[in-house]
C-alpha cells in the first residue's frame, strides 16, 4: 500500500545510499593514507647515513632522509585531511538515516492508521451484514 509518505522514503533512502557510498569512499581513502604513513615510515627505517665513504654519498642519504620526512610529512597531512573528510561524511550519514528513519515511521503510522480504519470499516460492514441476516430469519 501506498501512503503519501512513500515517495519521501524512497528519495530519503536513496540520499541515505548515496551518503552511504560516500562514507565507505572516505573509510577507504583514510585506509590508504594510513597505509602510505607506515608506508614512509618504513621507508625511513631502511634509510642510514653510510659509515664511510665520500661527502657526496652523506650529503646524498641526508638529502634522501630529509626528501622521505617531507613525504611523511605529506602523508600525515593527508591522513589528516582523510580523517576530517571521513568525519563529516559520518555526520551526513548520521543525519541522513535520521531523516530517513522520521520519514520511514512517520510511513508505518500513516498505513497502521489506514489499516485500523480498514478494520473498523470491515467490522462494521459484517455487522450491518449480521443485522440484515438476523432480520431477514426473523421475518
Amino acid at each position: 500500500m501506498k501512503s503519501k509518505y512513500s515517495p519521501l522514503v524512497k528519495l530519503k533512502k536513496k540520499e541515505l545510499d548515496r551518503v552511504e557510498r560516500d562514507l565507505i569512499r572516505a573509510n577507504n581513502v583514510f585506509s590508504a593514507a594510513s597505509t602510505a604513513v607506515d608506508d614512509a615510515y618504513i621507508l625511513l627505517s631502511t634509510l642510514s647515513l653510510p659509515d664511510h665513504g665520500s661527502v657526496s654519498m652523506l650529503l646524498q642519504s641526508q638529502a634522501m632522509i630529509q626528501a622521505q620526512h617531507i613525504e611523511i610529512q605529506q602523508c600525515v597531512d593527508r591522513l589528516a585531511l582523510a580523517k576530517a573528510q571521513q568525519l563529516q561524511i559520518g555526520r551526513q550519514f548520521k543525519a541522513s538515516m535520521i531523516e530517513y528513519e522520521k520519514f520511514k515511521y512517520l510511513e508505518t503510522q500513516e498505513m497502521q492508521a489506514h489499516m485500523v480504519k480498514t478494520k473498523k470499516e470491515e467490522a462494521k460492514m459484517l455487522d450491518e451484514i449480521g443485522v440484515i441476516t438476523y432480520k431477514r430469519e426473523s421475518l
